[in-house]
């Protein structure tokens, strides 16, 4: 009597023994891999605020005067920028303040892309798509009321600062530089900085200014 040989192939219980195995170990490696993700998108953002940093700094030695930030619920009060603010809409400020770094005089050879952004979204008033995925500016002058958080920075020594979203990607519309002017004059608004040690994927923005790299509210 002839036996027949037995089929190679797997059976069920190997098979789902073998899922099981794959589904551990992607449940261990993803995580992980997000992880990485986040830490190599927030060192790409540190990077583009040092570029962006060497960028204003050499406008200001050329032109003896910073580039025009947002200076905000201000924009008419400081005589130097005043022209320059009412000529847009303040959805368009982002681009066009960037743009004086570019032209005419290459002191960035690009507008760089925050990481944490949203690709952008449309001004209401003009049906125009705008793009909101650079970084923001903010100036600090002394021509702003004295009773402004942003007047008050400038006093302490605060000339603009650039920002950028963090992994939270909090966008906080234009409270965010009035929330910036308060943590440089009042040590108030802590979670308004991002620290990686509050969790990788924390609450925080990653902000740049002329004092450098911000890592304690109020420094």
């Amino acid at each position: 009597m002839k036996h027949r040989a037995r089929n190679p192939g797997f059976t069920l219980i190997e098979l789902l023994i073998v899922v099981a195995i794959i589904a551990i170990l992607a449940a261990i490696a993803v995580p992980n891999f997000l992880e990485a993700q986040v830490r190599a998108k927030v060192s790409r953002s540190k990077n583009d605020l040092r570029t962006i940093a060497t960028g204003i700094e050499a406008y200001a030695v050329d032109h003896n005067t910073w580039p025009p930030g947002v200076v905000y619920l201000q924009k008419t009060q400081c005589v130097s920028n005043a022209a320059f603010f009412n000529a847009m809409d303040l959805e368009d400020l982002r681009m066009h303040i960037m743009s004086k770094l570019t032209t005419p005089v290459a002191y960035l050879t690009s507008i760089l892309q925050d990481p944490f952004k949203n690709t952008g979204a449309r001004n209401m008033k003009t049906g125009e798509f705008v793009r909101r995925s650079t970084y923001p500016m903010q100036t600090f002058a002394n021509c702003i009321p004295a009773a402004n958080v942003n007047h008050q920075a400038f006093l302490k020594g605060y000339v603009w600062a650039v920002r950028g979203l963090g992994p939270q990607a909090n966008e906080a519309g234009g409270i965010a530089n009035v929330l910036i002017g308060q943590m440089f004059t009042t040590g108030l608004q802590t979670d308004t900085i991002y620290d990686a040690t509050n969790g990788t994927v924390s609450m925080g923005w990653i902000i740049r200014s002329n004092k450098g790299f911000c890592t304690v509210p109020g420094t």
